[in-house]
């Protein structure tokens, strides 16, 4: 029996919210560099201009994986592509299936164009609400956006205490960063940020072309069930487990563009005037029947089942228990999702910082163990530092650290004072005399990426310090103050460094 199966196209699909999630904060990075230019309109155009440049570039992107993705949904279905994944699946396997997958079908062909054009289409709208949104916050137009709102409540709180609109601009990008760069609005008024939208666009388009392929693979057979799971939501709980016409044409069992919604309500009850109405996170599959080699009494008993007329879709099947076992995981899947997303955004700012497994990074986090702690911490002052760029180190790009800070300081047995420090280092991040080359750039690369505090002046320049994550050669970090002198010359070099704990 034909089942949805999964394959490379979820990498695909991953690649592709990937690149919502850097596009976004890419835009709010943007956004936070007027802090430093000053909120003009000159400034404000340039801006514009570089996150119209932004979007165009995930447009772009978009075009080069969206039909790859839709594609691959058909691919892995074709019954060659299923023929390696009989053993137990694995990336090579799933690989193999998709390279000995056959040429799509002409109705395939078409359905992935439709797809296509469609899923660019809500892409294209998207970036056109995006841009449109920051355009109304930053050159002053009155669109009732978020933008807009959160601009004039900043200014407003702002010039009330005698402070300018140039000033408003770091409220402005915290609040972008909680609530992202709107990309779509829906009918309840619910505001869906660019990346958020981007992902479930793209997991409803996902989940279309899995249907389709299914549904197309044997393009002569008329009769499918929908999966039953119990444990699912209000709106699938009626239609799960039914057995629907692919054509609409049978008499004894429902069109199942009735399950799917119909474009035209007056309408053929053929699937090719259906508009697939599948939430992004369904889980039901559909599997071809057929009443060969079924009982009378068991053929019998699945058309009353159903019949929207003898078992009305208006009517909830699910007992209580199940209402609750299905609110439960609906919490659990939102704690994992806030989890996952979380871990996408520490992942695009921190990179090799935090764990390249979700899985790692989520385990770390439920135990709220040190690791955690400091992921938090690195990731906030990194963010500080894009945010307020003003805050970095002087000169930081141009730092230096002398060989022997390390070699006659800190990994030298006989400086007591610095060794002690040094014997930190080794303990916690593995750095000791064999490999401190590795410890000093870490360091200088650590330099531009946080934020710096100016201590005190004297003869020989200005003295700042940093609080930064370094991750040493052991994958455990640790929280390491920075201190450095910027000489009147412009020069910049470390005077010295020490582990301090996470408070």
């Amino acid at each position: 029996m034909a089942k949805l199966t999964r394959g490379p196209a979820e990498r695909e699909l991953q690649r592709l919210i990937s690149l919502y999630l850097k596009a976004e904060t890419d835009i709010i990075n943007e956004i936070g560099r007027l802090r430093t230019l000053g909120l003009v309109d000159y400034h404000a155009e340039a801006a514009l201009e570089r996150v119209q440049a932004i979007l165009h570039s995930l447009e772009n992107d978009c075009w080069t994986y969206v039909p790859r993705m839709i594609e691959t949904r058909f691919y892995v279905n074709h019954p060659e592509a299923r023929r390696p994944l009989e053993e137990p699946e694995t990336a090579t396997k799933h690989l193999a299936a998709y390279r000995n997958a056959r040429v799509l079908t002409g109705e395939q062909t078409d359905i992935v164009q439709r797809l296509v054009m469609n899923l660019m289409g809500q892409i294209a709208q998207a970036d056109v609400t995006a841009l449109s949104g920051l355009e109304s916050m930053l050159i002053g137009r009155t669109e009732p956006d978020v933008f807009r709102r959160v601009g004039l409540e900043r200014t407003a709180g702002m010039q009330s205490v005698g402070r300018g609109v140039y000033k408003s601009l770091p409220g402005f990008v915290e609040q972008l960063r909680r609530e992202g760069v709107t990309a779509f609005v829906d009918r309840a008024g619910r505001r869906w940020s660019l990346h958020t939208y981007g992902s479930m666009v793209l997991r409803a388009t996902s989940r279309q072309a899995e249907i389709l392929a299914v549904l197309t693979e044997n393009p002569d057979h008329d009769l499918y069930q929908i999966t039953r799971h119990g444990t699912t939501c209000p709106l699938c709980a009626p239609l799960e487990g039914r057995v629907y016409s692919r054509s609409g044409l049978d008499p004894d069992f429902p069109p199942l563009a009735a399950a799917f919604g119909k474009m035209d309500p007056a309408g053929p009850d053929s699937l090719a005037n259906s508009w697939l109405n599948i939430h992004p996170n369904c889980l039901h599959q559909l599997r071809q029947w057929t009443p060969m080699g079924r009982s009378e009494e068991e053929i019998r008993k699945i058309k009353e089942f159903s019949s929207f007329e003898k078992n009305p879709v208006t009517r909830d099947p699910r007992s209580q228990k199940q209402i609750d076992a299905y609110r439960e995981k609906e919490r659990s899947r939102a704690r994992w999702l806030r989890d996952y997303r979380q871990w996408e955004k520490y992942r695009e700012t921190l990179g090799d910082g935090v764990p390249k497994r979700f899985e790692t990074f989520q385990r770390h986090k439920r135990a709220g163990d040190e690791k955690y702690k400091l992921w938090k911490l690195d990731y906030r002052r990194q963010n500080d530092l894009l945010q307020h760029p003003e805050r970095a180190l002087p000169g930081a790009a141009s730092a230096t650290a002398a060989e022997a800070k390390f070699t006659k300081y800190f990994f030298n047995p006989g400086n007591e004072r610095g060794f002690k420090k040094g014997l930190a280092f080794t303990s916690h991040l593995g750095y000791d005399i064999n490999n401190w080359e590795k410890m000093r750039a870490e360091i200088i690369s650590a330099a531009a990426k946080y934020p710096a505090v100016f201590k005190s002046e004297h003869e020989f320049g200005k003295r700042y310090e940093q609080m930064v994550i370094l991750q040493g050669v052991k994958n455990n970090p640790a929280n390491v103050l920075v201190a450095w002198n910027v000489n009147a010359d412009g020069t910049v070099h470390m005077t010295t460094a020490h582990m301090e704990e996470v408070r």
